[in-house]
C-alpha cells in the first residue's frame, strides 16, 4: 500500500487527537520510525492494519468508526494534495462520480506504478437510488467507502445520502464483492437522467444509407471491435487486427461449432469494471470505462518476425450500443503506461490516430514516470536528511548532557554559545572533600584488582551523584572525583548566602548512604572535610574543558579531610562560623569541638569541629541558640 494512505491516517490522528496520541498509536502498533510516512513509498498492508487496530485501543473507538472517519477525511486529504479540480469534474451526481472513479484510478496508476486500487461500478435503481458494487483485494475496508461516499455527496454535490450494506463480500458464499445501497435524500423534485433522454434524438439528421465503408472505418479507428449479442466479432480495427491476427482470421476456441467466427471472450477477459462478462451486462452499463486484457495463455503471431509468442495487451475504452443491428461497438486504445509497455505489445505510436489522446498520454506518462522517480528519490533524500538532522539533534543533546554534567549549567550555556568564560573570584564559598576511608582496606583484600577497584568506586560514586544532580540539588556542584576523593562546592557559579548549609546537608546525606553500602560484606566508611573561604574559578582547555577551582581554600578543605577524624564530618573553624550565621544555621546540625589541628599551609593550628545530625522537633527550634549547639570536650 502506498505511503499516502498511511500519511493520511497520520494526519487524521494528528489533527484530531494530537501528536502524543499518534506516538502512542505507533508504539502500540509496533511501528518504529521517525518523521512522516513517505507518500510515494510502498509499505506492507500489515502496517496499515496494525495502525488501525492500535488506534481502536488507544482512542477507544471501534475500527469501523475509525475507518468511516478516515473515509471522510481521505477526500479532504486528496483535495489538499492537489486533486481538487479533477474530483470536482469527475461527475455531476454521486452516482456519476462513482461511475468515473475507475477512470481516475487508471490515471493514477501511471503516477503510482503497481497501485492496487479498488474498483467501483453502479447499478441505477431509480432517480435517487443506486447500488454501488465495490471490489477490493483487501478485506475489512468497507467502512471507508461509507465515509467517502457521504463526504463526496455533501462536499461536491450538496446532497445528503444514506449508505448501507446490502450484501457483504463472502468468497465462501460465492460473493466476490460488497454491494451498498446509496439513497439520496428526497428533496421533493426528481432528477431525470437528461442525457439518457436525448441520446439518439439527433439520429434523424443522418441518412440511412452508409456514408463510410467498413474499410475506411477500420482505418479511422484502428483500435475498435464490433461484436454481436453472441460475442461474435463483426468488425475489427486495422492496427488491432495486425497485433491480434486471430480477431480477423478466426479462432478455434470454446465456440468450436463456429470456427469461422472469432468470439470476444475467446481472446479477452474483462479487468474493469468487475461484473459479468456478457452482452446484456455490458449494455446495461454503457456509461463505464471498460478495460479488457488478452488471455495469459493466448499465443500471438508476431506480424514482423512471424514467430509465435505470448504477450498481454490491455485495451481501455468505451462501449457504444448500436440498436440498428443489436451490436456493441468498442472504441478503445492500448492501455499502456509507457513506451516500453507499448513496444512489448508490438504496437507503435504510428498505430494511434491523431484524434486519439493516447499518443499524448503515452508520451506524457514517460515524463510522469521520470518526474515520479525524481520526486520519490527527492522524498527519500529529504527523509534521510531529516533523519540525519534528528540524529544530529540527538547527538547534540547527548553532547549538551555531557557538557552540562561536567560543568555548571550557566558555564556550559556560555560555552555552548561560543562565549568566553572569564576567570571569576568568589569572596566566600564552601568546599567539601569526601574520601573513601575503607578504600585502602578494600584494595588490600582484593590485591589491587583494577576491575574490582573500578566497580567498587563506581558503586559508591553513582549513589553520591544522585545527591549532587542539579535537578535534585541545584545549590551544589560536583567538581570532580580523583581516585577515592569526591569534591563538591556550593556558592558558585551563582553566588548565594546559604552555601555552607547546603554542603553540611549534603555531607550528612552522604554519611547516610555510606552506612547503607556494603563491599564484600564490609561497611563502606567515608571521611569528609568542609572548609569555607575565597577562591577563583576558571575554564581550562578547549578540547576537554574543565571547570577548575584555585586558591588556598581548596588546599585547606582537602587537608581538613585528610587530617580529619576517620568516618566523621570534619568542619574547619571558618566553615563552622559560617554555619552559625542566620543564613546557614540549622537546628539539626550538632557540633562537637575536636580541638586544634595543625595543617600544612597554615602557620597556626586550626580549630576543627565534628558535625552530626541532631533530631529536634522543628517547633522547638526557637529555644536553641546557635552557640548552645557546641559541645566541648
Amino acid at each position: 500500500m502506498y505511503g499516502f494512505v498511511n500519511h493520511a491516517i497520520e494526519l487524521l490522528v494528528l489533527r484530531n487527537f494530537g501528536e502524543e496520541t499518534w506516538e502512542k498509536i505507533k508504539e502500540e502498533a509496533g511501528v518504529s520510525m521517525d518523521g512522516n510516512f513517505l507518500i510515494r513509498f510502498v509499505y506492507p498492508d500489515e502496517i496499515t492494519y496494525r495502525l488501525v487496530v492500535a488506534a481502536e485501543k488507544i482512542l477507544n473507538v471501534p475500527v469501523p468508526a475509525i475507518l468511516e472517519l478516515f473515509g471522510g477525511f481521505f477526500y479532504d486529504f486528496c483535495v489538499e494534495s492537489g486533486y481538487d479540480k479533477i474530483l470536482q469534474v469527475l461527475g455531476s451526481t454521486p452516482t456519476a462520480f462513482l461511475e468515473n472513479l475507475d477512470a481516475l484510478h487508471d490515471h493514477l496508476q501511471s503516477i503510482y506504478p503497481g497501485m492496487r486500487a479498488p474498483s467501483f461500478r453502479c447499478t441505477r435503481v431509480d432517480h435517487r437510488s443506486t447500488i454501488l458494487h465495490y471490489y477490493s483485494e483487501r478485506d475489512g475496508l468497507e467502512p471507508i467507502v461509507l465515509g467517502l461516499v457521504k463526504t463526496v455527496a455533501v462536499r461536491l454535490h450538496g446532497v445528503e445520502v444514506t449508505v448501507r450494506v446490502l450484501s457483504a463480500r463472502d468468497p465462501e458464499q460465492g460473493r466476490d464483492h460488497t454491494q451498498f445501497l446509496i439513497e439520496e435524500a428526497d428533496t421533493g423534485g426528481h432528477k431525470l437522467a437528461v442525457e439518457d433522454e436525448v441520446v439518439g434524438k439527433a439520429g434523424h439528421t443522418f441518412r440511412v444509407q452508409p456514408r463510410i465503408s467498413p474499410k475506411t472505418f477500420a482505418v479511422l479507428f484502428p483500435f475498435h471491435l464490433v461484436f454481436d449479442k453472441d460475442f461474435a466479432i463483426r468488425g475489427v480495427g486495422q492496427s488491432l487486427a495486425r497485433v491480434i491476427p486471430q480477431l480477423s482470421t478466426g479462432h478455434s476456441g470454446k465456440h468450436s461449432s463456429k470456427p469461422s467466427k472469432c468470439h470476444l471472450d475467446d481472446i479477452f477477459e474483462m479487468l474493469r469494471p468487475h461484473m459479468n462478462f456478457d452482452f446484456k451486462t455490458i449494455v446495461d452499463h454503457i456509461n463505464t470505462i471498460f478495460v479488457l486484457k488478452t488471455h495469459d495463455d493466448l499465443p500471438v503471431l508476431n506480424y514482423y518476425t512471424q514467430q509465435s509468442d505470448v504477450r498481454n495487451l490491455k485495451l481501455k475504452g468505451q462501449m457504444m450500443y448500436l440498436p440498428e443491428h443489436d451490436w456493441v461497438l468498442y472504441i478503445c486504445s492500448p492501455a499502456t503506461s509507457n513506451l516500453n509497455d507499448l513496444s512489448k505489445t508490438a504496437c507503435y505510436l504510428s498505430d494511434l490516430p491523431l484524434h486519439d489522446a493516447t499518443k499524448d498520454l503515452v508520451l506524457m506518462s514517460e515524463q510522469f514516470e521520470e518526474e515520479y522517480n525524481l520526486a520519490r528519490d527527492l522524498e527519500i533524500l529529504t527523509d534521510n536528511l531529516q533523519q540525519s538532522y534528528r540524529d544530529l539533534e540527538d547527538e547534540k543533546k547527548k553532547t549538551d548532557k555531557l557538557v552540562y554534567s561536567i560543568l555548571p549549567p550557566s558555564v556550559a550555556a556560555e560555552l555552548r554559545h561560543n562565549k568566553p568564560v572569564p576567570a571569576k573570584k568568589y569572596d566566600q564559598v564552601t568546599l567539601m572533600f569526601c574520601g573513601v576511608t575503607s578504600f585502602a582496606d578494600f584494595c588490600s583484600r582484593t590485591h589491587n584488582d583494577p576491575r574490582q577497584t573500578v566497580e567498587y568506586l563506581n558503586k559508591i560514586y553513582s549513589r553520591f551523584d544522585v545527591l549532587t544532580d542539579p535537578k535534585h540539588n541545584p545549590h551544589v556542584f560536583k567538581v570532580e572525583t580523583v581516585g577515592d576523593k569526591y569534591m563538591a562546592v556550593s556558592g558558585l557559579p551563582e553566588a548565594h548566602d546559604s552555601h555552607a548549609r547546603w554542603i553540611a546537608k549534603l555531607s550528612l546525606e552522604l554519611m547516610d548512604i555510606a552506612d547503607q553500602l556494603r563491599a564484600e560484606g564490609e561497611h563502606v566508611t567515608i571521611t569528609i572535610g568542609i572548609h569555607s573561604g575565597e577562591l577563583v574559578t576558571g575554564v581550562i582547555g578547549q578540547r576537554m574543558p574543565r571547570y577548575c577551582l584555585f586558591g588556598n581554600t581548596v588546599n585547606l578543605a582537602s587537608r581538613t579531610e585528610s587530617t580529619g577524624e576517620k568516618g566523621s564530618i570534619n568542619v574547619s573553624q571558618s566553615a563552622y562560623e559560617v554555619l552559625q550565621d542566620e543564613n546557614n544555621y540549622d537546628v539539626t546540625f550538632a557540633f562537637e569541638a575536636r580541638g586544634q589541628v595543625q595543617m600544612k599551609g597554615k602557620a597556626e593550628p586550626m580549630k576543627v569541629y565534628i558535625l552530626r545530625r541532631e533530631y529536634i522537633d522543628p517547633r522547638m527550634a526557637f529555644l536553641f541558640h546557635p552557640l548552645l549547639k557546641v559541645t566541648t570536650v
